[in-house]
């Protein structure tokens, strides 16, 4: 309730003189008085009512000099502005409220301003304060020995920045802060504007510009500079990327980033990303001047390379690409952008219709380690396939049906038409007993149309080739799992047999480059049958043991082999033999905060170690710790022939609710020489992200030879990400 106290200079009439008129009479007057006293007392408040409403526990009106004196919970309110403190006064003449203590004004987006005293119009949007403090929703904040507003502009004085969360201690310095001599907000156009900045450490001077400015916290994305990264590597010495965002649209934007080194012309990435009406794509690009060692090994005078991907919906139609390219073969690799052995382009389009699936491929591939070759697929395209899955079972199971054509084309070699047809059945049942049955069909019809060069130099004719083979390949399995259930633990058993009969025709050994399955023995393919020309009849077997105690251990092992029953002749690497196969084991234990897999391959008759692969984990609440071990007889590895073992460390350590390392160590224990080691060392909180990493690469692969980078990243949040 608001209680008013009217002190006015004037003197009012002996109450006696009116006793001897009438009672109704002197009730009117009575009335007739009191009317023209409150009028009085409005007329003043009305003034202030007009641009604001002032709540108070006692508000006193003095009508000689125009001031109104409000006293206890305060309360000013304008346009949504709400000015709160403990007293104030209101000059009506010059339309201004006076506050001589402290102040709170609230804007309606939740800006925040308080100051130890203030001057400011009736309007609560123009006025001058002193010892403020700004804070907005958004977690950034300032303050100011002194500051004028002015509308949607607030300009402080001897200020500073700064989105790191308060300190208990208010006195205390942030982590970062951006000290100015003036810094101007402009809340209408949402904008940052600094007059001699320097960044501030824990207080301590680290950085000065004369001018800067950024976006204010409500802009979601603008155009401007993002924050810069500093480098240091062999090729380019020190470094430093300086990305531009180019907010050109509200659904595409362009990302130029130029790296300025001591070594090196500008290096610029180019980052576009677009939002269409049917999808996304966006595309990445390089370009590069080199020098020195970096123009050694290409003889071209400028390098360069573009990434990029999209996936897009039109109609009932999928659509999608990926593309991957470059000046040469070890750019991205030189570049230290991607260490792929490949880089392949794709181009797609499906739909589905019902139970038909249509698509539309076309696909580009390029080795970027291996000299090209006359098996090397360069081009694969068009390729059009349609898939069709049977509504009713046929023999109790599933039946599809997959056609295909496609033509690839090589550089250096034979251009190539394939037409293919597949009919692929499958079948499962669960008998009462307990054994669980599938059965699966294949069959494949492929015919070919091709030329081959004729054996004589000097010929000017090809041999034309075209051909249809036919390929089929069954599979019958057999599992019978049992289970054994205690009071503390479960176990289960399962053994599986699965007979393999294919038959492809001979004639696929005639087919030129043709694509085969790499055949690798691994517990998944041991009881996952290849295609049919890929495949040779055998017999699986393998066991199966899983435990589980208390919720706290369990334990998974597998073994398993293959026994061949036809004449075909395997590769060593591939582990399944002329005869019988490596012996296949697989294992796992975990335990709490320990997990150890192992996965190896043993000859069958010595059972001495041609393959394994291990590792190790501990993963506390806070650290983990990782440790891998591989090895591989010679001959078991597809580069190279040599006995390979290699052993990798990595830490990743969560130090404290901030602080993070993350490190890993390759070794090469065949050669006892080191494979690559990295580091990063990473600070974050709400409102900075630092981030240090260090890279070795100790590989020789062509011209470039091992390298050292270094990388240094400062982000101020509201500001530079």
């Amino acid at each position: 309730m608001t209680y008013l106290k009217i002190w006015q200079n004037r003197k009012i009439a002996d109450w006696s003189a009116w006793g001897k008129l009438p009672y109704l009479a002197l009730m009117i007057s009575r009335a007739l008085y009191f009317t023209c006293l409150l009028m009085l007392v409005m007329l003043p408040l009305a003034a202030l009512a007009q641009t604001a409403t002032l709540d108070a526990r006692e508000i006193i009106v003095d009508d000689e000099s125009g001031i109104i004196s409000a006293i206890g919970a305060v309360e000013a309110r304008s346009d949504g502005r709400v000015l709160s403190s403990e007293a104030l006064t209101y000059n009506r003449d010059k339309k201004q409220l006076n506050v001589p203590g402290p102040l709170n004004l609230v804007e309606t987006n939740g800006d925040e301003m308080s100051a130890a005293s203030g001057i400011i119009n009736n309007r609560l949007e123009k006025g001058s304060f002193t010892e403020t403090r700004f804070s907005s929703p958004e977690s950034w904040r300032m303050r100011a020995d002194t500051a004028e507003r002015d509308g949607s502009t607030l300009r402080l004085n001897d200020a500073v920045y700064t989105s790191c969360p308060e300190c208990e201690d208010p006195k205390a310095d942030p982590l970062w802060q951006l000290r100015a001599a003036r810094i101007t907000y402009d809340r209408e156009g949402q904008n940052v504007f600094y007059a001699h900045p320097r960044l501030e450490v824990y207080g301590m001077p680290v950085f000065y510009l004369p001018y800067m400015a950024h976006a204010g916290p409500e802009v979601e994305k603008r155009s401007g500079f993002l924050t810069p990264n500093l480098a240091s590597s062999n090729d380019f010495g020190a470094a430093v990327n300086v990305p531009y965002f180019f907010n050109l649209a509200q659904n595409y934007d362009l990302t130029l980033t130029p790296r300025v080194s001591e070594k090196q012309e500008p290096f610029v990435t180019g980052e576009w990303r677009h939002l269409t009406q049917n999808g996304s794509y966006q595309l990445t690009g390089y370009i590069h001047r080199p020098r020195n060692l970096l123009a050694s090994d290409t003889s071209r005078e400028l390098r360069g390379g573009i990434l990029g991907d999209g996936q897009f919906r039109i109609g009932d139609w999928s659509l999608g690409f990926a593309l991957q390219d470059a000046s040469d073969d070890l750019f991205y690799r030189r570049y230290k952008i991607s260490d792929t052995t490949r880089l392949t382009s794709r181009l797609s389009a499906n739909r589905s219709f019902g139970r038909h699936f249509v698509s539309i491929e076309g696909y580009k591939f390029r080795e970027t380690l291996n000299a090209e070759t006359a098996a090397t697929v360069n081009t694969i395209f068009p390729t059009l396939t349609h898939r069709y899955v049977f509504a009713q079972q046929v023999l109790g199971g599933s039946l599809l049906v997959s056609n295909r054509i496609s033509q690839s084309g090589r550089e250096q070699d034979v251009d190539e038409t394939r037409a293919s047809s597949m009919l692929d059945w499958s079948w499962r049942h669960t008998t009462r007993a307990g054994f669980v049955l599938s059965a699966s069909n294949r069959l494949t019809l492929d015919a070919y149309d091709f030329s081959i060069a004729a054996d004589d130099p000097s010929a000017e004719t090809a041999r034309e080739v075209d051909t249809l083979l036919s390929a089929n390949r069954t599979a019958l399995t057999i599992a019978y799992p049992l289970q054994r259930i205690g009071r503390h633990d479960r176990q289960t058993l399962s053994p599986k047999i699965q007979l393999v009969l294919a038959e492809a025709d001979a004639g696929f050994d005639d087919i030129p480059h043709i694509g085969a399955m790499t055949r690798d023995l691994t517990r998944s393919q041991l009881f996952q049958p290849l295609t049919p020309k890929d495949e040779a009849s055998r017999i699986n077997l393998g066991l199966d043991h899983e435990l589980d105690f208390m919720d706290r251990l369990s334990t998974r092992f597998f073994i398993g082999q293959s026994f061949n029953l036809s004449d075909e002749t395997f590769s060593a690497r591939s582990g399944f033999g002329d005869n019988r196969s490596a012996l296949l084991s697989e294992a796992a234990i975990y335990a709490g905060p320990l997990t150890l897999t192992q996965r190896a391959r043993f000859t069958d008759d010595a059972g001495e170690l041609l393959r394994s692969e291990s590792t190790m984990t501990l993963a506390f609440k806070d650290l983990d710790v990782g440790l891998s071990h591989s090895f591989y007889e010679a001959g078991q590895q597809s580069s190279g022939s040599a006995v390979l073992e290699e052993a990798t460390g990595t830490l990743g350590w969560q130090m404290g609710q901030h602080w993070r390392l993350d490190a890993s160590l390759r070794e090469n224990l065949e050669t006892e020489e080191r494979v690559r080691a990295n580091a990063a060392f990473t600070y974050e909180d709400e409102c900075t992200l630092v981030t240090i990493s260090f890279d070795r690469d100790y590989s020789r692969i062509g011209a470039i030879e091992p390298d050292t980078s270094i990388n240094f990243t400062y982000t101020l949040k509201t500001i530079g990400d």
